[in-house]
């Protein structure tokens, strides 16, 4: 499977990466929602996961934006206080993680099924 992470954050992004890539899973990086939905286009993956924390634009806008190109969005986030489920879920995710992202309880879940 190919996978779309999107997050701004570089110490973030290496860890999802290596859980992703120790899936088997190949990884495609952006940092931003304008490179997230060119990256997008230009790469076709099977799933997006998106940091809804970022700070150049909304990753809910994000999320939508690609949802939008149907690609299927996990939203993550290290602030559930201030990105409820329900807001991710409004704008596009199809399934919201917290950080630190648990491989077992999380990201393996979604990755299998997407």
């Amino acid at each position: 499977m190919k996978v779309l992470l999107v997050e701004d954050v570089d110490e973030s992004r290496k860890v999802l990466r290596a859980m992703i890539e120790r899936l088997g899973h190949r990884v495609i990086e952006a940092t931003n929602r304008k490179d997230a939905v060119k990256t997008a286009l230009d790469s076709n993956p099977d799933l997006v996961l998106m940091d809804l924390s970022m700070p150049e634009v909304d990753g809910l806008q994000a999320a939508a934006a690609l949802r939008a190109i149907s690609l299927p969005v996990i939203g993550i986030t290290a602030y559930p206080e201030t990105l409820s489920v329900d807001k991710a879920f409004k704008a596009g995710c199809d399934a919201y993680l917290r950080k630190p992202v648990d491989l077992g309880a999380g990201l393996r879940r979604f990755l299998r099924t997407a």
